[in-house]
C-alpha cells in the first residue's frame, strides 16, 4: 500500500510531536479517512524525509509522532528553469503540475504579448494558487523539494535576468532542435509561450539576450503541451529519466 506523502512548512526532528495545519488535517481524516497509529511520510523541502505516525484522528489539527528520518533524495542533477509565458484558466496549472512532477527547478510566469488579457493584481492572487499546485505535486510524484514559483515577471524583465548556461526559446519557425545542441551540465532555462506563441518582436528580443531558437518536431503543441514536453526532452538527454 502506498504511504501518503505531506508537505509541512517548519522544521522536523525526529522522536518530536507536530501538529498538521487544518487543510492536510482535514484532507488526512476526513478525505483519505486515516486512523490513529497510520503511518505517513512527512517532508519540508529541505531534502530527505521523515515517517510518521498519527497521534489522534483530529480533522482540524491531526497530532502526528516523527519515528525517523529517511536520507532519500530524488532530484535530478540537471536544473532547469521554465519561463512560461501566463496561459489562459487551468492550462497554467497544467504546466505547473506536470513540470513539478518531471523534475523542473524554477517556473516564472512571464507576461508576453499575447497572455490573457487580465491585471496585474489578479495574477498575482494567483500566485499562492499556483505554489500550492507546485507542493500537492511533490507530495503525488516523491520529491522532497519544492520548485521555485516565481512572481510573475513581464517578458523584458524575464529574458534580461536569466544567467542559465544554456538559454532555449521554442520557436516553430526554428531550424535546430535539441539534438543538435551539446550536452548540459550546468543549468538550462527554457522560454515557452502562451496560447497563440511568442509574437516575432518577442522571439527576436529573446534571442539578443542569448536565447537560442529550437524546434520540437513537426507538430504545433498547445502551451500546456509544450512546457512539460521540453522538460522531459531535457531530463531524458542531460538529466535523470530514461
Amino acid at each position: 500500500m502506498r504511504v501518503t506523502r505531506i508537505y509541512y512548512p517548519g522544521h522536523i526532528n525526529k522522536d518530536e510531536t507536530l501538529t498538521l495545519p487544518a487543510t492536510a488535517s482535514h484532507h488526512l481524516i476526513r478525505v483519505l479517512r486515516y486512523r490513529k497509529n497510520a503511518v505517513v511520510t512527512l517532508f519540508n523541502g529541505e531534502g530527505g524525509e521523515y515517517s510518521a505516525a498519527l497521534l489522534d484522528e483530529n480533522p482540524t489539527a491531526t497530532k502526528l509522532g516523527i519515528q525517523q528520518y529517511i536520507d532519500i533524495h530524488r532530484e535530478s542533477p540537471l536544473k532547469i528553469k521554465l519561463f512560461q509565458g501566463i496561459s489562459r484558466g487551468d492550462h497554467m496549472d497544467t504546466t505547473i503540475q506536470k513540470t513539478t512532477e518531471l523534475g523542473i527547478t524554477e517556473i516564472v510566469p512571464v507576461i508576453c504579448q499575447r497572455s490573457a488579457r487580465t491585471t496585474r493584481d489578479r495574477i498575482d492572487k494567483k500566485l499562492g494558487r499556483w505554489r500550492q499546485i507546485a507542493i500537492s505535486a511533490c507530495e503525488q510524484s516523491g520529491r522532497n523539494r519544492l520548485p521555485v514559483v516565481h512572481e510573475a515577471a513581464t517578458f523584458d524583465q524575464a529574458i534580461s535576468h536569466d544567467t542559465s548556461a544554456c538559454k532555449l526559446v521554442l520557436d516553430p519557425a526554428a531550424t535546430d532542435s535539441i539534438k543538435v545542441i551539446a550536452q548540459q551540465a550546468g543549468p538550462v532555462s527554457v522560454l515557452c509561450g502562451p496560447e497563440g506563441g511568442l509574437s516575432g518582436r518577442e522571439i527576436e528580443a529573446a534571442c539578443k539576450a542569448g536565447f537560442r531558437r529550437i524546434t520540437f518536431g513537426p507538430r504545433i503543441l498547445r502551451t500546456e503541451t509544450a512546457g512539460p514536453s521540453i522538460v522531459t526532452a531535457l531530463q531524458l538527454f542531460w538529466g535523470d529519466m530514461g
